[in-house]
């Protein structure tokens, strides 16, 4: 917790102070690591993402990332990139998740059932028993359970080392869905495609009415940073929202001519978008770094708009609540971390 503070506090303080924004391009060739003519459906960056490719100097973070191919018999591929290379995973592979924590391990939701990521081979295992036709998956956070989304719409989870499969009654049918880092289920409703949020205790919450009254109809919910807590973020109608599990919302300052096909902030530090057939990305601790020591002089706005919309989201968590301008001092305890 001491280090997670003393990051979201530097985050802060240079944001709000050092950085002055400009009207840079959002997508430029310098963040290109990877192009493809067909769509890319997922991408995830793991937050232990370190330790899944054997390298003595590695300075990227791995990136999975799912390619939806019509030309194939299975439709899609589920591929890692480690620097400029991508290298193939899992035929008939949709979907990639891990845990927040310690636990390193990559598991895949495939046309036949749930995979795990074998690093040393660049190939996979099977997990579990089961054979469903999985369309999305993810982790619980600290916890042996993996919620999937099946091709009919039904959610299940399942655990004890995937022996043990439960339908959830309550998500009655679900166009997608997303856990929080407390493990509350934000989805799609199929009647609407209006989120609905399944929170931990039981206790079902209804069509969130803020975004009713804003006429939000196309919705994509994002895995949300390990930062963040009881919320994660979503694009609604191309802006970027923060839902929160109790189910308000809010809008923050950041919009998108075009909807991105797959985002993944799981790091916060290590931003990776995916457009058009093509995957972006943005170290910000790099700009960071950049910024307090002079090596550059602004950054693209719109990054540094991602950036404090988690940030405000994380600092009401950590104590920063009256603190609006985020004019973030470090604590004495934290000054000599």
């Amino acid at each position: 917790m001491k280090s997670l503070l003393y990051i979201t506090c530097l985050l802060a303080t240079v944001l709000s102070s050092n950085v002055k924004l400009n009207k840079e391009t959002f997508f430029k060739n310098a963040h290109l690591v990877f192009s493809s003519k067909f769509n890319i459906t997922q991408v995830m960056v793991p937050v232990e993402s370190t330790h899944y490719i054997p390298s003595d100097v590695k300075d990227k973070p791995s990136i999975f990332f799912t390619v939806s191919d019509p030309t194939t018999d299975k439709g899609s591929c589920i591929y890692i990139l480690e620097g400029f290379a991508a290298y193939e995973v899992l035929e008939g592979g949709r979907d990639t998740t891990a845990d927040y924590g310690q636990d390193n391990t990559v598991y895949f939701g495939a046309r036949d059932g749930i995979y795990k990521y074998v690093p040393d081979s660049f190939g996979v295992q099977k997990f579990g028993s089961f054979d469903d036709d999985i369309i999305q998956l993810q982790k619980a956070k600290g916890q042996d359970v993996i919620y999937f989304l099946n091709t009919e719409h039904k959610l299940y989870k399942i655990e004890n080392n995937g022996t043990l499969r439960t339908r959830i009654k309550d998500v009655i049918c679900a166009h997608e869905f997303v856990l929080d880092t407390s493990n509350n289920i934000y989805y799609l409703a199929c009647e609407d495609r209006l989120p609905r949020i399944l929170r931990t205790d039981g206790s079902l919450l209804g069509v969130v009415s803020s975004l009713l009254e804003n006429d939000i109809r196309d919705i994509k919910l994002i895995r949300p940073a390990f930062l963040m807590e009881d919320s994660i973020p979503f694009f609604g109608d191309n802006a970027l929202y923060i839902l929160y599990s109790n189910g308000t919302s809010d809008r923050k300052d950041f919009q998108l001519e075009e909807r991105p096909s797959a985002v993944s902030v799981d790091s916060t530090l290590y931003i990776v978008v995916a457009i058009n057939g093509k995957i972006y990305e943005f170290d910000v601790m790099d700009m960071l770094l950049g910024s307090m020591f002079g090596f550059t002089s602004s950054w693209p706005a719109d990054i540094a708009k991602i950036v404090m919309a988690f940030i405000e989201t994380t600092k009401v968590h950590l104590g920063y609540v009256n603190n609006h301008k985020l004019n973030v001092v470090l604590p004495p305890q934290l000054a000599d971390a």
